[in-house]
């Protein structure tokens, strides 16, 4: 069989999804403690293109993310309870909404981006 050789490298970048918009649906999300013992909600999304193919993320919601916290509780229709101070992460299991998606680069080459 003849073959063109591929790096672990480029075939993790064959399944990598494009920045952009795209549907997500919350299918657990539990309250948790940082490493730097911080209150942190661990999310884990379907997340949905426009073949309907599906990726699994998981995401982690701080305060010290003031801005990405702020966005995932408007985007999951909660805002209200952002407002008011508190929320849990019962407030988040199966949501659904758009979410903007973005590559981080790995500058170590130890992970995929």
């Amino acid at each position: 069989m003849r073959i063109t050789p591929k790096t672990e490298k480029e075939i993790a970048e064959e399944n990598l999804w494009p920045a952009g918009v795209y549907d997500f649906e919350i299918t657990d999300a539990t309250d948790e403690i940082s490493k730097n013992n911080n209150e942190m909600i661990k999310l884990k999304l379907n997340v949905y293109n426009d073949k309907h193919q599906c990726q699994i993320i998981f995401d982690y919601l701080l305060e010290s993310v003031a801005h990405k916290l702020r966005h995932a509780c408007d985007a999951c229709g909660i805002i209200d309870k952002y407002e008011a101070g508190s929320f849990e992460a019962f407030d988040f299991k199966d949501k659904t909404g758009k979410l903007k998606l973005f590559i981080q680069k790995d500058k170590n080459d130890q992970y995929p981006d």
